[in-house]
């Protein structure tokens, strides 16, 4: 029960306090840096929440509107709104603590350095770019330490005690294919029997030779008498049902890339070409991933092993191991974490599931042979990597996916009935006076 977790004989202090809100916000430029005695409007158990704190998130939310161009909601709106958001965001902080739950600060280091190389810039250009647009990085960085904070919390009270079914997942990929139909980018070659093109013929052949060595486009450029010939006979995206019979008969047979056999039809002998797909099953839209099969022993720093130790206790287990010790023994006896239990076997391991220092590591593992000792977000390592593969995950990425939607939405559903009784097991009070 969320009842009990937090200690009912806490001693509140509370401090009492006259605020004319209006007088805040009244005539406030939200980009101007201006001063304010701090008070207490709030008190969240064992922590509170002040007037600089409230002020400083509407301003923050009155940029987010500008920037974008959206009408700033009002006043009394802004107020309700971001002082709930701080209450909620005290509370879950607090509980987050209380179950042993934080974001290391390696980990939140390199969440920001991805955002980063997902916008093709560097951590210091984005800086700069926040503060350009009237942000700054530190409450960036806070807000992006929160939601891993909040997240971890929802995933271990919420989300892991929630099942999805394979029927949820069917049925949410079926109504998926149905919203988009698939699509084809096709090129057309057609040439005519008046041209002494036949089946079997020699022309036919000599076509059909070139298409091996020369460009689909050159040959109907060339060649066809196609509506689309001078455009090299690209006919552009078609849906499946706006091909003729013939034409979508061949597709459903081909690849990506494939090239049909002639087809006949009463205006001649047409050669299709399949350029691309998509919402559909061709080999263009198929997902692969580089996976690793992965053996690790990995030792954690804390107070006793610090990092020199760490590296020598390593170093002498990869020599026992260079001399003999079985790789999978040397982890049973000395690994923590539960792949111990496992003598060190992670098995397959997606390079894309992998955080960035793990990733260096294992990219820079010789195959079959002990590398290491490694500085990893997830402590130090010794490292046997014995294969890797590029595997097709094509259907388990799309399950994962919808299964992740649906835990998501479910997540979110059940969050608010688990927030509203967890604030009603502590003491919360409004010292905010109109």
């Amino acid at each position: 029960m969320i009842k009990n977790k937090f200690n009912n004989k806490l001693v509140t202090i509370f401090i009492c306090i006259t605020l004319n809100i209006p007088s805040i916000f009244f005539n406030l430029k939200a980009y101007e840096d201006y001063e304010s005695l701090d008070r207490v409007i709030a008190v969240v158990e064992k922590s509170v929440v002040t007037k600089n704190e409230l002020e400083s998130a509407i301003n923050s939310v009155i940029i987010q509107f500008k920037t974008a161009n959206k009408p700033v909601p009002s006043q009394n709106v802004l107020i309700k709104e971001m002082l709930d958001r701080l209450i909620e965001k005290k509370l879950i902080t607090q509980y987050a603590e209380m179950i042993g739950i934080k974001v290391e600060n390696q980990y939140l280091d390199s969440v920001i350095s991805n955002i980063a190389k997902k916008n093709n810039i560097t951590v210091e250009e984005l800086k700069l770019k926040l503060e350009s647009e009237g942000g700054d990085f530190s409450e960036f960085k806070e807000g992006i330490s929160y939601e891993l904070l909040m997240n971890q919390v929802k995933e271990r009270e919420i989300t892991s005690k929630i099942n999805v079914s394979d029927f949820e997942i069917e049925s949410m990929l079926k109504k998926e294919t149905s919203k988009a139909p698939a699509e084809f980018k096709i090129s057309h070659i057609l040439l005519k029997k008046e041209n002494g093109y036949i089946l079997g013929g020699g022309k036919l052949k000599k076509i059909l030779n070139q298409l091996k060595t020369e460009t689909f486009s050159n040959i109907a450029i060339n060649k066809s008498r196609g509506p689309m010939a001078s455009k090299g006979g690209d006919l552009g995206w078609k849906k499946i049902e706006e091909l003729p019979e013939l034409f979508s008969i061949a597709i459903s047979k081909m690849s990506i890339g494939d090239v049909s056999e002639p087809l006949v039809s009463g205006n001649g002998i047409h050669i299709i070409r399949l350029d691309d797909a998509k919402n559909s099953d061709k080999k263009s839209n198929r997902i692969f991933s580089e996976q690793f099969n992965i053996s690790q022993i990995l030792i954690k720093t804390n107070e006793i092993n610090n990092e020199d130790a760490i590296k020598k206790k390593l170093r002498n287990i990869k020599n026992q191991i260079l001399e003999g010790v079985k790789f999978s023994e040397a982890a049973s006896q000395f690994s923590d974490g539960p792949a111990s239990l496992l003598e060190g076997a992670l098995g397959w391991v997606d390079k894309s599931a992998m955080l960035p220092n793990y990733k260096s590591a294992v990219e820079s593992s010789a195959l079959g042979e002990v590398s290491g000792p490694f500085d990893t977000e997830i402590g130090w390592v010794l490292l046997l990597v014995s294969e890797t593969r590029n595997k097709d995950i094509t259907d388990e990425k799309k399950k994962l996916s919808a299964k992740i939607e649906i835990l998501q939405r479910k997540t979110q559903i059940k969050y608010k009935d688990w927030y509203d009784q967890l604030k009603s097991q502590v003491h919360i009070e409004i010292l905010l006076n109109e």
